[in-house]
């Protein structure tokens, strides 16, 4: 599999097909990250084709003195924030969009239902009330939060896609952590930062 690096170089050049191939081996990082951040099926999805059309547009700008995929986090975090931003009244989460995200995540929570019904309802709520919770944290604690501890990007990265100094990541994720502990008090000792991570 070529890098990023060689297919952006092919695709500045002109390369359809160089281009066709970032977004293949991208597309999943974007959506994911659009989705953590909007918590909406159909947000996720206008904002992963909104974020490869501006990507393409931009590419001649990309220099390669981050990775790509850092260039693509930082275009995919100020699509959601101005969206966010444009939308006028909160962005309400349906059934099915509970359902979709929490189909993404319950490979990562390792539960099924035949392993243990018990758990597995038990994480459910709780992933609900966790989604709830994140709606509390300001644009930048959740984009920061998201990024670290949803999508385990260092710190250093994080700093750097948001175009903001180490410390300020450092503090964002503190209070963002806080603010979800508070929010999510009545699990009182049973809700690790593991839980709160998915």
């Amino acid at each position: 599999m070529e890098t990023d690096l060689i297919l952006v170089e092919r695709a500045k050049k002109g390369d359809l097909k160089a281009f066709s191939k970032l977004v293949e081996q991208n597309k999943k990082l974007v959506y994911y990250l659009a989705y953590d951040m909007m918590n909406n099926r159909e947000d996720a999805e206008d904002i992963s084709q909104e974020v490869f059309i501006k990507a393409y547009k931009s590419l001649a700008n990309f220099r390669g003195d981050s990775k790509f995929s850092s260039w693509l986090y930082r275009i995919t975090m100020n699509t959601c924030l101005s969206l966010r931003r444009n939308k006028s009244s909160k962005i309400k989460s349906g059934v099915e969009d509970i359902e979709d995200y929490l189909e993404h995540n319950l490979t990562e929570m390792k539960v099924s239902y035949e392993q243990n019904p018990e758990r597995f309802a038990e994480r459910g709520f709780m992933k609900k009330n966790i989604d709830k919770a994140l709606n509390v944290l300001s644009p930048r604690e959740k984009s920061v939060f998201v990024l670290r501890n949803m999508n385990d990007l260092p710190f250093g990265e994080i700093s750097e896609i948001l175009k903001l100094t180490l410390g300020t990541v450092r503090s964002l994720n503190f209070r963002a952590l806080k603010k979800l502990q508070n929010q999510l008090s009545f699990y009182k000792n049973t809700l690790s930062v593991e839980e709160i991570n998915g």
